[in-house]
Parts: structure tokens; C-alpha cells; sequence
């Protein structure tokens, strides 16, 4: 582990071209975290997991989603770059802590982007019974990334052309839900049951309602993903903070209010809980075929819209840790490969496709565990937040309200986290374990770097103007 000095700003300019407007980072971002993903795949999980506590995981999980934003637009907007929000810790609080988060990020993003692959499956096998999961998740993969590698402003309109397909999806579910409304559902929503043998109905505990909200978090999250275009983007540093802000309350809204709504319209609840793909099912009962036919559909070239937004901008996060050389040089080498043509980060986009592939086989309840733990992020960025303040590190681009509310929050929520994935031995508690291990691991290598005079890793991550 040698010492580097930060990317510079030339170096990132030859990167990526700046050419994307404020408007097109917000089309990218809400691809990228794909409200069909988080509804019609994260809700089908949720479901499985918690039953009708999906309601409360995806309303208290989309306030901490909102919350959450607010950190990542402040932070992002004083150290806009390709590599997220990292470039905003390491400025705050220094490799040390930056660098095990870096990892253990690094970590998380093969089970988010192999969870949407994954997801699409059910769906395919709707039209196409034989179609095994492995072979429609790699396919979905190697698919996204041919788009993913071409010229940003192109893969841009393709993806928003198709978001359009997204948003339909999800009005379909919600007119379906509305017009089959039942008011003594409130009761399943306030009172949360599952089904443990597919015809009876059992209350929910509340270690899977208090997984539900953690997963429901990670569902209703994303809007840092246009943090990851900021290198793409006009005029980052002034634009950056706002359209963070707005993408995580909009986001929010867009994915929680369709699945609460959805409960709130099931008729027989055992059948819906217990069937591969909840929401197929309950659109199956309550509209025509050729309506639930269509939708199912629109549904599989959303997701495969949305895995190509998170390649996108996944691909753009491995190169800046490659351009920092955050890893052996092996690695950051072909992490740094570029496209001469289309300027894409042809060489992350080929790890992206390999790794990704091979977590798919961890299954769906795993990765939506594993996707959804990472209590580094909310602990670290409310710290940075904080620290950042009281220095004067940060710009006065974006500026969260009632500080230091917002921040306090996290700190609070990093615990709450830890502890919901602890109270479940089954597979949360083991998931939790094996995060802490790298977050841990990671730490532990930075610290022997530095005593045993290799240095520390510096890490920019950010293009600044």
C-alpha cells in the first residue's frame, strides 16, 4: 500500500466529459435507483420477509431515505466527484476511516447491482417457464453493460426513454390498488402479519418489521447515485447539492407510496404473501391478463433499465478508486481503462459483469440483507457532517436546515442497524457479521500500512472546479 497523491483535476477532466445538465443527472439517478427495482423486486423481498410490515418498512424507511440524502447533497456538493461521497470523508476525516468505508462500499455494490439482475427473473419466467434465474440475471448483466459502455449523453436518453416505462408500471400498480381498496387492511398495516405456510396468517415479529424498515431504507435510497455523475455533470460543485436533495424526497415518494397502497388493496393476503412475486400476483387478481401481461413486461425493461443506470454510474465509482489506486496496481490499472471512443470505464464495466455475476448466486434474500447493512455509511457521514461544520470544511453550495438534527439521526440510525441485524440469527446477524469483518479487516490493513512504512492510501475522489 504505497502513498499517492490525489487525483488531480486535469486528470479527472480526461476522464469524463461534462456534458450532462442537472435535469439528465436526475433521469440518470432515478434509473439508477429504479423505483420498478425497489417496488416490484425490493417489495417482493420485503414481503417475503415481513409480511404486510412491508407498509411500515417502506414509510419509515423512506423518511430516513429523505433524511439521508440531505447528508450526502451537503457533503457531495463541497467535493463533487466520480468516486461519490468518499472524496467528501477523506477531506473530513482522513484515510484512516475512509478507506475501510471505500472497501466495504466496494463490497456492497456487487450484491446491490447482482439484487436488481437477480430480481428480474421471476418475471421473464412468467413468459418463459424454463428460463433458469442464473441464465436470465447474467443475461440481464452482460446486456446492461453494452449500453452501460457507450457515450453517457446516448446510454442518458436511452435510459430516460425508459424510464418513462417505469413510471407507467407503477401507475398501473397504484390505480389497480386504489380501485380495490379495503379499510380493514389498515388494520394488517398497523398490525403486521405473514404466512408461514402459504393459507394461514401469523403476527409478524418485530425483528423482521425492524429488518423491513432497514431493507425499506435501502430500497427508498439512491439518490446518491448522482453523486457518481458529478464528473459528468456541468457546473457540479452549485448543482450538485439540490438535485441530491430533491431525487431522495422524490424517489421516496415514488416507491413507498405503491407497495402501501398495494397491501391496502389485497384481498386473499395468505396467497399474495406466499407467491414467488407478490406484486405479479396481487396485479394478476385484480386486473385483466392482457393489463397484468403488459405490465409484467413494462416491468422486465425497467429493470433491465435500471441495472444499466447502476452500471453506469457503479463503473464510474470503481474507476475513481482505480484513478486513486485504492487497490493492488493489477487491478487499478484495469479499473483506470478507459474507452478512447465513448469515454466509458470499459475496464470496471468488465468487473462489474464478473463479480456481479457470480454474487447472483447468493440468492435474493442475501443480497437484500447484504445490500441493505451498511452502518458504516450513516455513521460516517453524520461524523463527517458534523466534523465538517465545525472546521469550516464544507462550502456553502447546499446547507442542511436545523443543524445538527440531520446528522444525529444517522448516528442514531448506524446503532439502530447494527442491532435490528443482530436481533435475527438466521441470516441478518450473519450478514452483519461478515460486513463488520471487512469494515474491520479493511481498517486493520490500513493501520499495519502506515506502521509498517508503506504509507497511508490518499484518497481524492473528487474532481474539484
Amino acid at each position: 500500500m504505497t502513498s499517492q497523491a490525489p487525483a488531480s483535476s486535469s486528470q479527472g477532466n480526461k476522464s469524463f466529459d461534462r456534458v450532462l445538465s442537472p435535469g439528465e443527472v436526475f433521469l440518470l439517478t432515478l434509473s439508477a435507483l429504479s423505483p420498478v427495482i425497489s417496488v416490484f423486486i425490493g417489495g417482493n423481498a420485503i414481503l417475503h420477509m415481513a409480511g404486510t410490515g412491508a407498509a411500515i418498512g417502506f414509510i419509515c424507511g423512506g423518511l430516513i431515505a429523505a433524511t439521508m440524502a440531505l447528508l450526502f447533497a451537503e457533503l457531495s456538493a463541497s467535493y463533487p466527484g466520480a468516486g461519490g461521497v468518499y472524496g467528501a470523508l477523506n477531506a473530513i476525516l482522513g484515510p484512516r476511516w475512509t478507506y475501510p468505508y471505500v472497501i466495504l462500499r466496494t463490497v456492497l455494490l456487487f450484491p446491490l447491482l447482482a439484487f436488481g439482475a437477480v430480481g428480474v427473473g421471476p418475471y421473464i419466467r412468467l413468459f418463459l417457464p424454463s428460463l433458469s434465474q442464473e441464465v436470465s440475471a447474467l443475461g440481464t448483466l452482460a446486456l446492461a453493460a453494452l449500453i452501460a459502455a457507450a457515450q453517457i449523453r446516448r446510454g442518458a436518453q436511452v435510459i430516460a426513454a425508459f424510464l418513462l416505462i417505469e413510471l407507467v408500471a407503477l401507475l398501473v400498480l397504484m390505480i389497480a390498488a386504489l380501485a380495490h381498496f379495503k379499510a380493514a387492511n389498515i388494520g394488517l398495516v398497523l398490525s403486521p402479519v405473514i404466512t408461514l405456510d402459504g393459507t394461514s396468517l401469523v403476527p409478524a415479529s418485530s425483528v423482521s418489521t425492524a429488518l423491513a424498515v432497514i431493507a425499506g431504507a435501502s430500497m427508498t435510497a439512491g439518490a446518491d447515485w448522482a453523486t457518481y455523475f458529478a464528473e459528468d455533470m456541468r457546473d457540479a460543485k452549485r448543482r450538485m447539492g439540490p438535485v441530491v436533495a430533491w431525487t431522495g424526497l422524490i424517489a421516496a415518494t415514488f416507491i413507498a407510496v405503491p407497495v402501501v397502497l398495494m397491501i391496502l388493496g389485497m384481498d386473499d393476503v395468505a396467497a399474495t404473501l406466499s407467491a414467488e412475486a407478490p406484486i405479479a400476483h396481487f396485479l394478476d387478481r385484480t386486473t385483466s391478463p392482457l393489463i397484468s401481461s403488459l405490465v409484467s413486461l413494462g416491468i422486465i425493461v425497467a429493470i433491465f433499465n435500471g441495472v444499466t443506470a447502476m452500471m453506469m454510474a457503479l463503473s464510474r465509482q470503481l474507476h475513481a478508486m482505480g484513478r486513486d489506486r485504492v487497490f493492488p496496481e493489477a487491478i487499478n490499472t484495469v479499473l483506470r481503462t478507459v474507452s478512447h471512443r465513448t469515454r466509458a470505464p470499459t475496464g470496471a464495466l468488465l468487473v462489474l459483469i464478473v463479480i456481479g455475476g457470480l454474487v447472483t448466486f447468493l440468492g435474493e434474500r442475501r443480497l437484500v440483507l447484504l445490500s441493505s447493512g451498511n452502518f458504516s455509511e450513516c455513521l460516517l457521514l453524520g461524523l463527517a457532517l458534523l466534523a465538517g461544520r465545525k472546521a469550516g470544511a464544507l462550502s456553502a453550495h447546499f446547507r442542511i436546515r436545523l443543524h445538527p438534527l440531520v446528522p444525529i439521526i444517522a448516528l442514531l440510525l448506524s446503532v439502530s442497524i447494527v442491532a435490528a441485524n443482530w436481533a435475527d440469527a438466521d441470516t441478518a446477524r450473519i450478514s452483519m457479521c461478515l460486513l463488520v469483518a471487512v469494515f474491520s479487516a479493511a481498517f486493520a490493513w490500513h493501520e499495519w500500512g502506515i506502521r509498517a512504512g508503506r504509507g497511508t492510501v490518499r484518497l481524492s475522489g473528487s474532481d474539484l472546479e
